[in-house]
């Protein structure tokens, strides 16, 4: 399944996201289980980076729709959709881990640090 959803440094106060810019991530996720970290973190960004939360989609339908009225987290109600606003930045979260493959780079846990 497709999750996708936006971050908005609308008033240039938040962090992580450079001011006036919204940055999209993507992931295709093997079930719903994978979707909690996910969400998790989104909510630290929210709170933490003071970041807006925008467009938030799963499967290409709105996470606040009743079809997905399951799925909960703190920032739900706080989300804002937005068809004028493009990102400026787009990170496919698939197209990292593949990368990461191609090139044998270690996973963080499989580096030994010198005593």
């Amino acid at each position: 399944m497709k999750f996708s959803y936006m971050l908005h440094n609308r008033d240039g106060r938040g962090r992580r996201v450079p001011r006036g810019q919204a940055w999209q991530w993507i992931h295709d996720l093997e079930n719903i289980d994978h979707l909690e970290p996910i969400l998790d973190w989104i909510q630290a960004r929210v709170t933490v980076d003071r970041l807006s939360l925008m467009n938030v989609y799963l499967d290409h339908i709105e996470i606040t729709s009743p079809k997905n009225a399951e799925i909960s987290f703190g920032c739900k109600a706080q989300i804002i959709y937005s068809k004028v606003t493009k990102p400026d930045r787009v990170i496919d979260m698939n197209k990292a881990v593949t990368l990461r493959e191609k090139m044998c780079l270690p996973k963080p846990h499989d580096i030994s640090r010198p005593n």
